[in-house]
């Protein structure tokens, strides 16, 4: 079965407002076309492979307490703590750069919002609190914005806000969905998915909204694009095939070439972050028979698995370096 196929059969229910079940939608994608050939070696993104994964905490979301949550664990899977509860459901989580606070999407208010936290899961505050759903949130490098989904105007666009959540300013406008926004590390550029030339493809945009620029024209599906730390490339998850391929983790350069499939797995890998320095990728799989969360060396060597239980792990964020 694959993985964001169980993700997604598992959570509709859950996410059945706009906000979170469109975010969700979008970062499942769905394969299209002609499969395109990645290259065959893997791209060199971090420390050469090998190298000890860092520590740090991943922050992810799960359902194995009956409701859809934000836990925390060590980078090497221990001590996997739940940090929210509330009635409706938590998900798709990001550190801020300092490591102290977490955004992240909650619906329990009734309706799709982006909040902020502290590391430990005390002082929630909604952030955006629009009666449209706002989904996605990434925090810029240096921590003063928050760059985020949201549908306020009639359609899923790119925003950004202040930290605070004030000035919330739209950076996209079409009439095709654009979702998944991620910051590259010198806060200079952001890039984003978006179905506005059919397929979900890879744009990256100047982080006030110009120059909008599609970075690769092939028949993968491209969703969940998260910027590696030395801003030299970009890891995504990507369908390849016929409608009902498996995704897989690839990475390519910043500029769109290189593109390499580094999990290749039949079970279906995806939604893919960066270890701080580099050198590892945690993603969500579905090789053992439940979506869980591994860690990889960044070249996709040595799986591991992170989490394992019963219900849905995904959507992992691996925190800043103390």
């Amino acid at each position: 079965m694959l993985v964001l196929r169980t993700v997604r059969g598992r959570m509709r229910g859950l996410l059945a407002a706009a906000g979170l079940l469109a975010a969700f939608l979008v970062a499942c994608g769905g394969g299209s076309g002609e499969t395109k050939s990645p290259t065959a070696s893997p791209l060199l993104c971090g420390p050469a492979p090998g190298s000890a994964a860092p520590a740090g905490k991943i922050v992810f979301h799960s359902r194995r307490d009956d409701d859809l949550e934000i836990y925390v664990m060590n980078a090497d899977g221990s001590e996997q703590t739940r940090l929210t509860t509330s009635p409706g459901p938590d998900a798709f989580a990001a550190w801020s750069p300092d490591g102290a606070r977490i955004a992240f999407v909650s619906e329990r208010d009734g309706n799709a919002e982006v909040y902020v936290m502290n590391a430990d899961g005390s002082g929630v505050t909604d952030l955006t609190n629009n009666p449209a759903g706002d989904g996605s949130p990434r925090w810029s490098p240096d921590g003063s914005r928050i760059v985020f989904s949201s549908g306020r105007d009639g359609n899923l666009e790119i925003y950004v806000m202040g930290a605070d959540g004030s000035a919330p300013t739209r950076l996209t406008e079409n009439d095709a969905v654009d979702n998944q926004p991620d910051w590259s590390p010198d806060g200079r550029r952001i890039v984003f998915v978006s179905k506005r030339d059919g397929n979900a493809e890879l744009y990256v945009m100047n982080s006030d909204g110009s120059a909008q620029t599609r970075l690769m024209e092939t028949d993968v599906d491209e969703t969940v694009p998260i910027w590696s730390p030395d801003g030299r490339c970009i890891a995504f998850e990507g369908i390849a095939g016929e409608k009902g391929a498996a995704p897989d983790v690839y990475l390519m350069t910043a500029d769109g070439s290189g593109l390499a499939d580094v999990t290749n797995h039949p079970m279906g890998d995806g939604v893919p972050t960066w270890s701080p320095d580099g050198s590892h990728i945690a993603f969500v799989s579905d090789r053992d028979g439940n979506p869980e969360i591994y860690v990889m060396g960044a070249d996709g060597s040595a799986p591991t698995r992170l989490t394992e239980n019963t219900a849905v792990d995904a959507f992992p964020d691996w925190s800043p370096l103390p």
